[in-house]
């Protein structure tokens, strides 16, 4: 397939995994727990950190029915999802529900015209050993590992872009330009091809993504590092959500 129509194919999962009765719009609440137990709004029971990285709610108005959730078991009360959430061992209890309003209004992810223009051609700088101060939109921080930079020309001018590793392996980029919090969202996420062991690669910014939080503000998104905040305005990928109402 052509360049146009597999970005219409990436575009349109994009928006059935966006608008998912348990995807990201579903995202109600993130708990930060401890070990006393406490009421959750929404949810029945009292709830608090149990070992090993757990989460136990007890009381839960079947006969004083109790359950502990681990890694990746979640729980339906009613239409509502309950998931376990680690953040570098944090804790959270995270909420999913269907009929949240930013759910049910969603309508689309409004993007700009798919233009091979903005696929960028650049050159990966491996960064063996180097850490970066990662900061998130609640304020928290921590290092984190870089992959590398990749080098490449916008407007005519140099620009690097400071790469990290996802948990599946894979290339990743969080950068905000020109357009943030005008045209688009505050930030936005990229994946990264693999370069070639030549160090080649190409930035493609039609496949620039919101990130979750642009769904639902219960989301702990990374801010991008300060090298991947540029003044020039890219006018490619994903703009904003959009709701109907």
């Amino acid at each position: 397939m052509g360049f146009r129509s597999d970005w219409h194919e990436w575009h349109a999962a994009r928006e059935r995994y966006a608008g998912a009765e348990y995807g990201p719009s579903a995202l109600e609440s993130t708990n930060w727990l401890i070990s006393e137990p406490a009421a959750v709004d929404g949810i029945p029971g009292l709830w608090a950190l149990a070992g090993d990285d757990g989460i136990r709610g007890t009381e839960l108005g079947q006969a004083g029915s109790s359950v502990t959730l681990r890694g990746t078991q979640t729980l339906r009360l009613g239409r509502r999802e309950l998931r376990v959430f680690d953040r570098n061992g944090a804790i959270a209890l995270r909420v999913w529900n269907p009929a949240r309003p930013q759910r049910e209004w969603f309508t689309a992810i409004d993007a700009y015209a798919p233009d091979e223009r903005w696929r960028l051609p650049a050159t990966f700088e491996p960064t063996p050993g180097e850490r970066i101060l990662v900061t998130s939109v609640d304020g928290a921080s921590r290092e984190t590992d870089v992959a590398g930079r990749l080098h490449f020309t916008l407007a005519g001018a140099p620009h690097t872009l400071t790469v990290t590793r996802t948990g599946q392996g894979t290339l990743s980029a969080v950068f905000s330009d020109g357009t943030s919090g005008l045209e688009t969202y505050r930030f936005r996420f990229l994946p990264i091809d693999e370069p070639a062991e030549d160090g080649t690669a190409v930035l493609d910014f039609t496949r620039a993504y919101l990130p979750p939080c642009a769904f639902s503000d219960q989301f702990v998104c990374p801010l991008p590092p300060p090298g991947n905040r540029y003044s020039t305005p890219i006018r490619a990928g994903e703009r904003v959500v959009v709701l109907g109402g």
